[in-house]
């Protein structure tokens, strides 16, 4: 009994004692190096230095935290950079998938579009093989032609209806300077297929028609012949003149290029030209084409269907 007693009592002067020398004060005095004299003075116990140090270390916490927060120095933090780059990772991934996808989807179209223009067939091997490669699975349900495609189917079964018939007449085609078919059963392929922005009108000098298309759309020759005139002009800008049977020429004025050369030989349908907005007279991308027939203009709406 007496034993705990004193242990109890030793306990109890040990905590006094560390009461005692927590909040004893001590004296930091600042003197001269050489005259010793007293600069200045602090009263200072532990306890204050303990919060002073408390103090400084969180407000050393609190702006690394602040300058991690609202600075680039948050990337250098083990774990933070991984996230951003794995986010930044997918939505590249994502953007990746979405360009291949479209990709695949103009593939189609083009080989779809030479199929149309060579008049192959399309066999139900070949249209599931092309549902697989653009990853299409189930029923495909086609869509209906585009105007653009009845339009130049149109004009094939035209050119092909005319190649028959001159095949079967067994004649000459008439030669350049000739009257032997009226220019209303000549055919003549729409060099753009576009919106007539400006009619014919010989009252006002405009001996033609302006159809408006996109920039770098390609020129057609309306029919075949002979390349007369490829040059460049102040007013027309980049002309092309061609030289047709049945004493008939035509005229492509404003293109941004040139495709043909005086003296080569022309198909109809066979690009010619960029059409562009080159030249004094021309305000925006359009095609400036024009129709002479036996030394006269003629309106080119009358025969071609734009």
């Amino acid at each position: 009994m007496e034993n705990n007693m004193e242990e109890k009592s030793e306990n109890a002067s040990r905590w006094e004692q560390f009461r005692r020398s927590f909040r004893e004060g001590y004296q930091l005095v600042v003197r001269g190096a050489h005259d010793y004299r007293e600069l200045a003075t602090y009263n200072l116990t532990p306890l204050n230095i303990y919060i002073g140090l408390s103090t400084l270390f969180l407000l050393s916490t609190g702006l690394v935290f602040l300058l991690i927060i609202f600075t680039p120095l948050r990337e250098y933090v083990p774990g933070y950079g991984d996230v951003i780059e794995r986010r930044e990772m997918a939505e590249l991934e994502a953007s990746v998938a979405e360009l291949m996808e479209l990709v695949e989807g103009q593939n189609l179209y083009i080989d779809n579009l030479k199929r149309t223009v060579l008049g192959e067939a399309v066999t139900a091997d070949s249209v599931e093989n092309q549902s697989v490669a653009a990853g299409v699975t189930g029923e495909v349900t086609p869509l209906p032609p585009s105007p653009e495609e009845i339009r130049l189917r149109q004009e094939l079964e035209r050119e092909r209806a005319g190649q028959r018939e001159a095949t079967a007449a067994a004649a000459p085609l008439p030669t350049s300077g000739s009257n032997a078919v009226p220019l209303a059963q000549v055919y003549l392929v729409a060099p753009v297929h576009g919106e007539v922005s400006a009619g014919f009108n010989l009252a006002t000098d405009h001996t033609g028609v302006d159809i408006l298309a996109p920039q770098n759309t390609a020129i057609k020759a309306t029919r075949a012949g002979i390349v007369f005139l490829s040059e460049f002009s102040n007013a027309n800008g980049n002309v092309i003149g061609i030289q047709h049977d049945n004493n008939l020429i035509s005229f492509y004025k404003h293109n941004s290029s040139l495709l043909k050369q005086v003296g080569d030989r022309v198909q109809a349908g066979e690009a010619i030209a960029i059409i562009g907005n080159t030249g004094t007279q021309s305000t925006g991308p359009h095609l400036h084409f024009e129709l002479w027939h036996e030394g006269r203009a003629v309106d080119p709406t009358a025969f071609v269907s734009f």
